[in-house]
C-alpha cells in the first residue's frame, strides 16, 4: 500500500490562495461591495473586517512565496534585478503629470500623450507601455492608454501625487548609493558623531544630492520639496494603522486621569508637528492637557490651524528635543514616529534630555514601527517593513526597530525606565510601547 504524501508546497500555497480569496470575495458579495478591479473608481483599499484582513495578508504572503518557487532561484533573482527599473515609468507619470493630462474614461493614443507632455515620442511610448505592465495605466486597445485605478487616484488625490513625487524624486535617488555610502565614502563606525554611530549627514542621500546637509535641512532650502514632503506625509499618516489617532485606541490614556484623582493630567507630545494627535486626544479625553512641542517654525505654522475648541487644552511650544525638556512633572511624554528618524546614539541623546524633567511614575509612550521577529509574519509582510528600514538607513542613517531593540534602546538611555506594556496595532507595522520612570531602581 502506497503511503499518502503531503501535497507539494506549490499546490499547498495555491490552495491557500484560493481559500482565502474565496472568503474575501464572499464577504464583498454578501455586503454589496465591489470586487477588486483596475478600473478607475475602484476602492483604494479593500474594506475588510480584521479577520478577513488576516486572510488577505495570508493570501498575499502565499502568493509571494508561490511566485518565488515557480520562478526558481534564477528567475527570482532576475526578477529582483528587474525591479530596479520599475519606478522609471511611475516617475514619468509624476514628472510629466500624466494622470492630470488624461480624463477618466478617455482613451488616448500614446503618440498624442507624448505630444501633450512635450516628450520624445519613442521614449514616452516605451515608458507608458511599461507603466501598463505595472497596472499604472490600462491599454484598452493597441496604441492607446487610459486611466487605471492607480492613475485615476493620482489625478484626484493631491497627497497621493505628492507621495509618488517624494518617493521618486527624494527617496529613490538615494537607494542605489546605500552600499557606496557604507563602504567607500564613510566606512567604519562614523566616529565623528557625538556618541559614535553614523551622523545624519553621511548618508546615501548626501551622495545623491551632493550636499553636506541632513535630509530635513536640504528640504528647508526648497519650498516646493518641503510642501511635497508634507503632502506625502499626510498621505502616509492617513493609511490605516499609521494615522496619528490610531494610538488613541491602542493605549489607555484614560488611566492617566485615574491616577490623578480627578485632576487634569498632562501629556507632552514631543515632535508633535501640527498637533493633530493632541486635538484628537483632548477631544476624547477633555480632562487631559497636551503640550505639543516641535521646532519653532513648525509651531508657528501650527498655530493658525489649531481649532478653537482646543484652546486651554492644547498648548503649542517651540522646543528642540536635543535640549533639556522644559516641561517638568508631566504624566506622560509621547513620541510618535520621531525616534525612527535617528540612529541609536542620537536617540539616546534625545531620551536623556527627559530625565531631569521626570517625576516618579511618569510614562514614556513610544508609537513607532516595530519589526516583527523572523517567522512571525510572511516574508512578504516582513519585506514591506524591511524596505522602510532600508529607507531610514538611506535618508537618515536611522532604523526601524524590533520590540527587543526598542526596549534595549530605552533602558540603555537610563536603567530607571521600565517597560510596562507593549501593544502591536492590528493590520499595521506600528506598535505602542509604554515605559514608566522608576527613580528608585538601581542603575
Amino acid at each position: 500500500m502506497t503511503a499518502s504524501r503531503d501535497p507539494p508546497r506549490t499546490v499547498e500555497l495555491a490552495t491557500a490562495i484560493l481559500q482565502h480569496t474565496t472568503s474575501v470575495e464572499t464577504y464583498l458579495q454578501e455586503n454589496g461591495l465591489p470586487s477588486p478591479s483596475f478600473s478607475p473608481g475602484a476602492p483604494p483599499k479593500l474594506p475588510l473586517p480584521p479577520d478577513l484582513q488576516q486572510k488577505l495578508a495570508a493570501a498575499l504572503g502565499a502568493l509571494d512565496e508561490l511566485q518565488a518557487l515557480l520562478l526558481g532561484p534564477m528567475g527570482w533573482l532576475m526578477n529582483q534585478v528587474g525591479h530596479a527599473y520599475d519606478l522609471c515609468s511611475l516617475h514619468a507619470l509624476y514628472r510629466f503629470n500624466i494622470p492630470a493630462k488624461l480624463a477618466v474614461g478617455e482613451e488616448i493614443e500614446v503618440a498624442e500623450m507624448a505630444r501633450r507632455c512635450g516628450a520624445d515620442e519613442d521614449a514616452m511610448t516605451r515608458l507608458l507601455h511599461h507603466a501598463a505592465t505595472n497596472y499604472l495605466l490600462q491599454r484598452p486597445r493597441p496604441g492607446y492608454v487610459a486611466h487605471s485605478a492607480v492613475s485615476a487616484m493620482m489625478a484626484t488625490v493631491p497627497a497621493l501625487h505628492d507621495f509618488v513625487g517624494n518617493a521618486c524624486e527624494d527617496m529613490w535617488p538615494s537607494a542605489p548609493r546605500v552600499v557606496s555610502a557604507l563602504t567607500h565614502t564613510w566606512p567604519g563606525s562614523g566616529a565623528t558623531a557625538a556618541e559614535g554611530g553614523r551622523p545624519p549627514n553621511q548618508t546615501a542621500h548626501n551622495l545623491a544630492e551632493g550636499t553636506d546637509l541632513p535630509f530635513f535641512e536640504t528640504l528647508k532650502h526648497d519650498a516646493e520639496r518641503t510642501r511635497r514632503f508634507a503632502g506625502s506625509m499626510s498621505m502616509l499618516t492617513a493609511m490605516p494603522g499609521f494615522e496619528p489617532t490610531a494610538a488613541l485606541e491602542s493605549y489607555d490614556w484614560g488611566a492617566l486621569m485615574t491616577q490623578k484623582d480627578g485632576e487634569d493630567a498632562t501629556v507632552v507630545d514631543v515632535g508633535g508637528s501640527a498637533g493633530t494627535f493632541a486635538v484628537a486626544l483632548t477631544d476624547k479625553y477633555p480632562s487631559l492637557r497636551v503640550v505639543v512641542q516641535d521646532l519653532p517654525d513648525v509651531i508657528d505654522k501650527a498655530r493658525a490651524g489649531l481649532p478653537s475648541r482646543s484652546a486651554g487644552r492644547v498648548t503649542l511650544m517651540g522646543h528642540d528635543f536635543f535640549t533639556p525638556q522644559p516641561v517638568k512633572g508631566a504624566d506622560a511624554y509621547f513620541f510618535r514616529q520621531i525616534l525612527h528618524d535617528w540612529s541609536d546614539d542620537f536617540c539616546l541623546r534625545i531620551l536623556r534630555q527627559l530625565v531631569a524633567a521626570l517625576k516618579p511614575g511618569a510614562r514614556l509612550v513610544i508609537n513607532d514601527v516595530t519589526i516583527p521577529p523572523p517567522g512571525a509574519t510572511s516574508l512578504y509582510e516582513e519585506r514591506q517593513i524591511r524596505c522602510k528600514d532600508i529607507a531610514m538607513m538611506s535618508m537618515f542613517n536611522s532604523k526601524e526597530r524590533t520590540m527587543d531593540e526598542w526596549k534595549e534602546l530605552v533602558t540603555k538611555a537610563d536603567a530607571r525606565f521600565r517597560l510596562k506594556s507593549v501593544v502591536q496595532l492590528p493590520a499595521s507595522p506600528m506598535g505602542v510601547l509604554e515605559f514608566t520612570w522608576e527613580p528608585d531602581r538601581a542603575q
